[in-house]
């Protein structure tokens, strides 16, 4: 453990995806008390990677998203409300760095309009099918979305700030975030999906490691892989 909190920021990121593939690799074999346990371990490891790195500007609010993220990791496994106010913190941070990380960039391409029509036009689509079959959650859950859109469609405006190779990094990410979140909440209320553990964690562990990289690289602190 000693050895892995001091390596470097890389290597720790490269040893993050090697562990999120066993999980997933396991994710249906494990017994409930491990799977719960690995998984627990996973987010933590990109935190650490954020941790050793020199500072940066938003770094703070990175690794307040993935604190908030892990504590949703863990606490959804036990109260799905718990972990849905956990997760829409994670998203709040991540707003601000978004925000942060734009306000701090000059603007050097054109702002994507096409990208939040379409965003909106999901979005809306996904809350109209959802809503319905709620119940009781159709006040948070519709909140939740609101929050996780602007996150997105604020990764997209910051196409036209940042370095072209961080932002599609970033914008992959919070895609990537959307559809695991989309693919969750289908599953619990509306139909069950087939593998929908799997196809939500690949998504979510996935996303949670593009956005970090892409705000190492925007930073200049990543410039590797």
């Amino acid at each position: 453990i000693n050895t892995f909190i001091i390596m470097s920021p890389s290597n720790q990121l490269r040893i993050y995806l090697i562990a999120a593939v066993l999980y997933l690799a396991g994710i249906y074999f494990l017994p409930d008390s491990a799977r719960i346990i690995f998984k627990a371990l996973l987010v933590p490891m990109l935190l650490n990677a954020v941790w050793n790195t020199r500072a940066f500007s938003g770094k703070n609010l990175l690794m307040a998203a993935l604190f908030f993220s892990f504590a949703g990791d863990v606490s959804i496994e036990f109260n799905f409300i718990a972990g849905l106010v956990s997760f829409l913190t994670a998203h709040l941070f991540y707003i601000a760095l978004f925000y942060k990380l734009i306000s701090g960039s000059p603007r050097s391409r054109p702002l994507m309009y096409a990208g939040w029509a379409l965003l909106a036009a999901y979005l809306g689509w996904f809350l109209y099918q959802l809503l319905p079959v709620a119940g009781a959650l159709q006040i948070p859950v519709a909140v939740y979305g609101l929050v996780i859109g602007s996150m997105l469609a604020l990764a997209m405006a910051g196409y036209s700030y940042w370095s072209k190779r961080a932002a599609l990094w970033i914008i992959g990410g919070a895609v990537l975030f959307v559809a695991s979140d989309s693919l969750l909440a289908w599953d619990k209320f509306y139909a069950e999906l087939p593998f929908a553990r799997l196809l939500v964690m690949s998504t979510y562990l996935s996303a949670q490691y593009a956005i970090t990289v892409g705000v190492l690289k925007q930073t200049g602190v990543k410039n590797e892989g």
